[in-house]
Formats: C-alpha cells, structure tokens, sequence
C-alpha cells in the first residue's frame, strides 16, 4: 500500500524574523530638536545659560535613541552632535562675555593721575575741574595741580591771562603721565583751554 502525499513545508531562511522595518525614533527626535534650540540659546549671551540645560538634555535623549532596537539612529547621532556642540559655545561664549566685564569693571574702577600745567607770563585765573566740581585760582606764574579721579573721568583746564596788559599762556593736561590735551594763547585776556578724558590715554 502506498503512503499518503505530503507536501513540502516551506523552508523560513535563517534570520528573516529579524529584517523588520525601521521606525521613527522619538527619543532621537527629541534630541534633534532639544540640540537646535539649545545651539541657538548658546550663541546668544546672558540667555546662553539655557544651552548648559537643553544640550546635556540634548545627549542623554541621543544616547537613548540610539540604543533602541528597530529605530532610525539618523536623528539621534544629529541630536548627539549638535548637544555637544551647544555646550562648548556656551562655555566659550561665557567665558568671552565674563572676560568682558571684568575689563569693564576695571575700567570703571581704576585711578588716574591727572596732572594740570599752566604757563604764563603775567597774572592769569586758572579754572579746572578737581573731580567733584569746578575750582579756581589765581595766579602770577608758572602753576601745576594733581588730583586723583576713579573710572572714565573726564577733565578741564583753562587760563585766561590779564585783561589790562599782553600775557602768554598754555595748557596742559597729562592723564597717567601721558598728554591728552594741549593749547596756548597770547595778547590781551589771553585764554587757553583744555579737555581730556582717561580714554584718550588708550
């Protein structure tokens, strides 16, 4: 008696369950979109702290994307990139912003030596700025004066000579032991002015 027709089964290749479609990765999303927002805010000062909070964040939703079965990793090696990005231009930017103002700040509080000259020939009225407010003096020779001011100052200094008899006079100012500004004048009621500021010594 003859045995009963069976039909071959199908042979299933070696790891074909495997080969299923890749999906979307959320978490690489995520880290796509938290890396461009945060090298945006990174690049901007003051504001650029948020980058130390979105690029880190950034990171650990890449690293999470890409340990994912079955998922796109596209996304989440841009987020990686991107987060590691935001994070070294915001520590550059903050530092350039805070070596900006410790400069400014020195600036502001830094003395200087203000040194006024006068020169003349006769008697003159000296008129200069000493810091709080305008001073005057009289005079019948050469005359000099130093006061100490804090910061950006800023400086004046004029001589007006007789008003009855031809006199010669000049101006000096010298801020830190440098000329900022400088000028001279004959006859009657002879004048000369000067002004200057510590920035000019730059």
């Amino acid at each position: 008696m003859s045995e009963p027709y069976s039909p071959p089964v199908a042979q299933v290749p070696s790891g074909a369950g495997n080969n299923q479609p890749l999906k979307g990765n959320g978490f690489g999303t995520a880290a796509l979109v938290l890396g461009i927002v945060a090298v945006v805010f990174a690049i901007i000062p003051i504001v650029g702290f948020i980058a130390f909070i979105l690029g880190p964040l950034a990171l650990i939703f890449g690293v999470i994307g890409l340990t994912r079965k079955f998922t796109k990793k596209g996304t989440s090696i841009a987020g990686l990139i991107l987060g590691a990005i935001a994070v070294i231009i915001a520590i550059i930017v903050t530092v350039m912003v805070a070596a900006a103002a410790n400069s400014v700040d020195e600036a502001l509080n830094k003395e200087h030596k203000i040194e006024y000259i006068v020169t003349t020939t006769g008697p003159a009225k000296v008129t200069y700025w000493n810091g709080d407010g305008s001073s005057n003096e009289d005079i019948s020779a050469d005359w000099k004066k130093e006061v100490t001011a804090s910061g950006l100052s800023f400086s004046t200094l004029s001589v007006t000579g007789d008003f009855t008899a031809d006199t010669s006079v000049s101006c000096e100012i010298l801020v830190d032991g440098t000329s900022v500004s400088k000028n001279s004048g004959s006859g009657t009621a002879a004048m000369a002015s000067c002004s200057g500021s510590s920035s000019d010594t730059k």
